[in-house]
């Protein structure tokens, strides 16, 4: 395969490319990179260090964000476990809904 740009060689702009499809979480783009990669005989240890590389990429905004959300709002935020599911999807009952639920139970007529 020929570079595609000028300046950097195939196995450097592949690189490259693993490591931001892993940044930008395109699985796509990191099914089709990683094998053209192996396809043009790159070393897997190269593979993985574009793949760490890109993850602490995108990590870092995050984790910049829970530290700012901790100091300024008390959130423990750093320490929580990472959830799985997103908090919008989730089943448990809302607070709102609780809320209205309570006021239902308790006659509350008030809107």
């Amino acid at each position: 395969m020929k570079p595609l740009f000028k300046g950097l060689d195939t196995e450097t702009q592949l690189l490259v490319a693993l490591g931001s499809a892993v940044a930008s979480g395109c699985i796509p783009c990191l099914e089709n990179i990683t094998g053209i990669a192996r396809a043009e005989g790159i070393e897997e240890k190269k593979l993985k260090a574009a793949a760490i590389i890109g993850q602490f990429v995108k990590d870092q905004p995050a984790n910049n964000m829970k530290t700012k959300a901790d100091q300024l709002l008390g959130t423990h935020l750093q320490s929580a476990p990472a959830q799985t599911v997103c908090p919008a999807e989730s089943s448990e009952e809302k607070p709102a809904d609780k809320f209205k639920k309570n006021k239902l139970e308790k006659g509350c007529t008030c809107s």
